[in-house]
This record gives structure tokens, sequence and C-alpha cells, in this order.
């Protein structure tokens, strides 16, 4: 029988550069963090020089964790071929990004610093959102902004970090938070409320990400 441990919980650990002893003596786990290397590897190196959809790679990289909660059910080259197919199919399909661009990282950051999924959000847990330096979040809480970072400014809850921005926030509120990450507009936008600031972007034709964080 072939080890589907990787895709369970081995690449979950690759993901926030945690040691995963079981790998390191598991032969299937080492094919698979291989194949998965090859694969990481070649994604900056796809349409180099070309423009399109800057946020492609965080939909690849969503459809990738959307396949990955159904891994019990499949086999790690099954995994890798599909990961591989889903690269190429929305690269076709929604175009190739620029050199530079990175999808937004978020997570839960419970008390003594353990990790949450986004679905298990706890009132008093930290939000936290890495972006690079070029992009703004905005974080909205019963559609008002809580909180807001501008690219390459240093304010309150938004740190400078290697070639990004991290921007934390307490979440002392149960119920829905909305994160938005935009790359920056050419001009400031003056935000009124989560409903008519998504309608200015889209007015503007500007692409962004919307994440929704459940907290309890």
């Amino acid at each position: 029988m072939i080890c589907e441990r990787y895709w369970r919980e081995g690449i979950v650990l690759v993901e926030r550069g945690l040691d995963d002893p079981h790998r390191e003596g598991c032969a299937d786990c080492t094919r698979a963090h291989a194949s998965r290397q090859e694969l990481v590897e070649a994604l900056p190196l796809i349409g180099a020089g070309n423009s399109g959809d800057p946020h492609w790679q965080a939909k690849v990289w969503r459809r990738i964790d959307e396949e990955r909660a159904h891994a019990r059910r499949w086999r790690w080259p099954l995994a890798s071929a599909l990961a591989v197919a889903c690269v190429a199919a929305l690269w076709i399909g929604l175009g190739r990004t620029r050199p530079g661009d990175a999808h937004p990282r978020i997570e839960i950051i419970a008390q003594g610093e353990s990790m949450r999924s986004l679905s298990d959000a706890h009132v008093d847990d930290r939000l936290r959102v890495t972006v690079d330096e070029t992009y703004d979040v905005w974080i909205y809480r019963g559609g008002r902004v809580r909180l807001q970072c501008r690219a390459r400014q240093v304010s309150k809850g938004c740190t400078p970090s290697s070639g990004g921005i991290v921007v934390e926030m307490v979440l002392d509120t149960p119920g829905a938070y909305q994160v938005i990450t935009v790359k920056a507009p050419p001009s400031a936008l003056l935000l009124r409320g989560l409903d008519e600031d998504r309608a200015a972007l889209e007015s503007a034709d500007i692409l962004y990400d919307e994440t929704e964080v459940m907290v309890r």
C-alpha cells in the first residue's frame, strides 16, 4: 500500500516551515515531496515576461488546497498529476503571471503561537496576513473597515518583513471577517464599507482577492 500521509498532513508542515520526521523514513512521502518541489520551482518560470491575471497563482493554490482535502481517497501519483493539470489548465485559461507577483498567506494564530485553520478561528486569536510589499490589505467586520494596511507603509498592525508586509489583528468579536488583498491601486481609494469598496474596485477593473474568516 502506498503511504498517503504527505498529501494529508506532510504538505501542511512544509508550507509552515516545520520538520516532518515521518517523511525522512518514508520513500512514498519523499517522492511526493520531490514531485511537489519540482512543481513549485517550475511555477515562476511559466509565462516569464508576459502579462496577465496577477492572481492566477492564488487561484491555482486554492484549487490545489481544495483537491488536497480529498487526498485520502487518492494515491500520491494521482494527486501530483492533478496538481500539474490544474496549473496547466489555469495557466491557459487565466493568463500568465508577471514576475514578482505573489499570492497572500492568511493564517490564524491561537494563544501560545499554535496554528488554527481558517475555518476554526476563535475570539482572541490573531489574524495574520502576509503579502508582497506592493499589496494593500483591507480587513472588514460587519461590513466596516477594521484595519487598513497600504503598500510599503508601516503603521499599527502593519510590519515590514523580508520583501513584504505582515499584517496582524486580534479577532476580538465573533462573526465573519472579510480580508481583501489588492495590488496597490494607482491612486489611494477612500475606504467606506465592504460593499462600496468592492463596487469601487470592480468599477475600476482592479483585480482583488477576498477571503472570509468565521470567528466563534
